[in-house]
């Protein structure tokens, strides 16, 4: 009964902090005119986070952290987070997951506040999400072993390194493609929360197998290969455009 207790105890913290946190946000802040959202992502939700993150990006300008320090850390952080996943430390996993999405929020914006932008630096920046990125998946490999959930596993990083391609090939063409259900941010937020919410329900309702994980993976696999041929379908009719 304490583990449910305690499961149920940390669900309504994380619910609550939200929403306090959001209330309070929408109080004082009603502009999102200048901030990109998402289908998934509204323009209030990833506003409010941006705000968050506003006192950490003034510490690391002023202690002269430079953006490629903080690419490095999420690197080093995802490796955890992939090393939890197979360790079967799905809740721990599940936070750093988003630590990491945060980290990678956090360099582009050091970056810009620094004026420390550039092609090399932007370069680095994406080799490193996409180790970081996919090294979480490895470590869910290892912690299903066998069964379909690998195989969403599988899907999923594929679906991800194609939203990845597609923009980047469109972007070589000279097509701005910034258009899809699920990017990178969304990436994180499904499979971070998906994880800490498995764990939480494998602990208040008993047993071991994380169902909720499964699903979440599988929402990834799906999700990330829609977004691959939306994008494909966008890049294709503007280039069909161009020469018309």
């Amino acid at each position: 009964m304490s583990r449910q207790v305690f499961a149920l105890l940390n669900l309504a913290l994380i619910f609550g902090a939200f929403g306090v946190g959001m209330r309070a946000y929408l109080r004082q802040h009603t502009d999102t005119s200048n901030v990109r959202a998402s289908r998934l992502l509204g323009p209030n939700v990833r506003a409010w986070y941006f705000s968050n993150l506003i006192p950490f990006e003034d510490l690391c300008a002023r202690l002269g952290v430079r953006a490629a320090a903080l690419s490095y850390a999420q690197l080093v952080v995802s490796v955890v987070a992939g090393v939890a996943y197979a360790g079967g430390l799905i809740y721990t996993a599940g936070f750093l997951v988003l630590f990491a999405g945060t980290l990678d929020i956090l360099d582009g914006k050091v970056a810009r506040r620094t004026n420390g932008e550039s092609r090399r630096g932007a370069f680095l920046d994406s080799v490193i999400d996409r180790y970081a990125e996919y090294i979480g998946f490895v470590g869910l490999i290892l912690f299903f072993r066998s069964g379909w959930e690998v195989w969403a596993v599988l899907l999923a990083i594929l679906g991800g390194m194609m939203v990845s391609y597609t923009r980047a090939r469109a972007e070589g063409l000279g097509v701005a493609c910034e258009v899809g259900l699920l990017q990178r941010p969304e990436r994180f937020v499904i499979l971070g929360f998906g994880s800490i919410f498995s764990s939480i329900a494998v602990h208040a309702f008993g047993g071991s197998a994380h169902h909720l994980l499964a699903l979440t993976v599988a929402l990834l696999a799906v999700l990330s290969n829609l977004t691959a041929l939306q994008r494909a379908v966008y890049i294709f009719r503007q280039l069909n455009e161009s020469h018309g």
